[in-house]
């Protein structure tokens, strides 16, 4: 696998875009806000961005997941040392482990079974799940921030989250991309596992068994 000159050049830019996003951006919406619209400002301005862009400037997915790995190792060291960035990272909540994680795995997992689908409309198959979690999760948690004051699970955020999520899978697939963005949002409305995981690996599996393999 050949790694560009431009891979090499758009992911530096987008590592410091990430890091601004996460580092000054994040912590300002904080002391403006609250730490629960600073976690879903990092969705949408940093793991957002950069899937959408992801496919129009990499040659290949490797980047990208080189970069969520190095972040989701930077994070658990962060927790391990006590060092969390409070403005973002809540104790008792590996939210945005799971979230770096999910991220660069879902594009992992398509790249070993699929090894073109970088270059194919495959491409959203993992992409999708992804703006799913970045867009529609971040609306969501803005929307309950807001009307409930609080970090709980309600109505308007999840009718926010299901307005994102539909035309997200509509635009790319169709009715297929519907009951996606349909499942997206009971899978964030359900609390069994991380919603960072849920949505992203659950919305993922069913897209890939959907359009690959029935």
């Amino acid at each position: 696998m050949t790694v560009t000159t431009s891979d090499l050049a758009w992911g530096a830019a987008l590592t410091a875009w990430v890091a601004f996003v996460t580092l000054k951006l994040s912590k300002w919406v904080a002391e403006k806000t609250s730490i629960y619209v600073a976690r879903k400002v990092i969705h949408i301005l940093a793991g957002g961005v950069v899937a959408v862009l992801a496919p129009f400037v990499f040659s290949s997915p490797l980047i990208v997941i080189v970069m969520s790995y190095v972040l989701t190792a930077f994070l658990i060291a962060q927790r391990l040392r006590k060092k969390e960035m409070g403005w973002f990272m809540e104790k008792g909540s590996s939210g945005e482990v799971y979230f770096a994680f999910s991220y660069g795995t879902v594009l992992a997992l398509m790249w070993a079974l699929e090894p073109n689908y970088w270059t194919t409309k495959d491409v959203y198959i993992p992409l999708v799940p992804i703006y799913f979690m970045s867009f529609g999760d971040g609306v969501t948690g803005i929307i309950r921030n807001y009307v409930y004051k609080r970090r709980v699970k309600g109505f308007w955020g999840s009718l926010g989250m299901l307005a994102v999520c539909v035309p997200i899978g509509y635009y790319y697939f169709g009715l297929i991309g519907i009951i996606a963005g349909i499942l997206a949002t009971a899978l964030e409305l359900s609390n069994v596992i991380d919603d960072n995981l849920a949505i992203t690996f659950g919305t993922f599996a069913y897209l890939l068994l959907a359009v690959k393999y029935l």
